[in-house]
């Protein structure tokens, strides 16, 4: 798909990231010196020979994709949603409960991106003291500029859940390739999660783009480095399918170098000491995951379901 006709690659491309097409892909730099793909439910086989003219070409650190589970990686999952008739039976019997109540609280509807950069500033930085991490999310000005080029990026789209005029809860989402829509930014309001705006806006807005706009799917988000399980608990409850598949990290020789040189102990350390920094938290997640890597096809290879 060229650039001019792919809204996620145009969004990032927008917002200021490197983006790169090769043979297996598109890539952006998630952090300096970092590629991962896009869009991220698409699982890729690139050749070794691809991989390491990217690594050279561009100087770079590390890459990261995600891959079919018999291919070489760590074990991960994407988020997804296939039902083309998404509706209150498809739900866990407790989050169809609880999203019957955030319907009945909250008002569900599209946002302009101008209304998210103004109203979604607080519930980033809630979500952010949430999980006790800083996020660039809760910077004023790379919000309004995010904001900025997610509204002059056809394809984009913005939904909140209002609980008594007052915004609850947001999602972001973003069309991909084959009539797919990836959901690429959630947050919320701490004082109102007792009101089950999120519940009312998933099941809301994945109405929406399954049943009304018929997408053949829904991307909540590729395997996290780092432990998710309450929002995996969360996606699944409402209806989404934890698909298992593996991710690959490649790393630079001289990044392989200093992971070899690196005690352990240093890395515990370091997480430890700065418990909230994205550098930090993520370069000791892929260092961990990047020595987890296998060739190995997990036995059992069903969906994951938290019941």
């Amino acid at each position: 798909m060229d650039i001019d006709r792919n809204p996620m690659v145009k969004f990032f491309e927008r917002l200021g990231h490197k983006v790169i097409r090769t043979q297996s892909s598109w890539w952006y730099d998630v952090q300096p010196g970092v590629l991962l793909t896009l869009p991220y439910y698409k699982q890729i086989t690139p050749s070794e020979n691809e991989i390491n003219e990217l690594l050279k070409k561009e100087n770079l650190r590390a890459l990261r994709y995600p891959t079919t589970l018999e291919n070489f990686g760590f074990l991960s999952d994407i988020t997804i949603n296939t039902h083309k008739d998404y509706d209150l039976p498809h739900l866990h019997q407790k989050a169809r409960n609880q999203t019957k109540r955030g319907l009945e609280n909250c008002q569900v509807r599209p946002m302009d991106f101008e209304e998210l950069a103004k109203d979604g500033l607080a519930l980033n930085i809630d979500t952010a003291a949430r999980q006790e991490r800083k996020s660039q999310f809760c910077s004023q000005e790379y919000w309004e500029r995010y904001c900025r080029a997610a509204g002059q990026t056809d394809g984009m789209h913005a939904w909140g859940a209002y609980y008594q005029g007052q915004l609850a809860s947001f999602l972001i989402a973003v069309e991909a390739e084959d009539n797919w829509v990836e959901w690429i930014v959630n947050h919320s309001s701490t004082n109102l999660r007792d009101k089950y705006a999120n519940n009312a806006l998933a099941f809301s807005a994945g109405q929406f783009f399954l049943n009304e706009k018929k997408f053949d799917g829904i991307c909540y988000g590729l395997g996290s480095l780092e432990d998710t399980t309450y929002l995996d608990h969360f996606k699944t409850r409402m209806g989404w399918e934890l698909k298992p598949i593996k991710q690959r990290l490649v790393f630079s020789k001289k990044l392989k170098l200093v992971v070899s040189m690196a005690p352990k102990f240093m890395l515990k350390t370091a997480k430890t000491l700065f418990p909230k920094s994205y550098t930090v938290r993520k370069s000791s997640a892929m260092i961990r995951l990047y020595n987890k890597q296998t060739y190995d096809v997990p036995q059992h290879q069903g969906a994951i379901v938290n019941d």
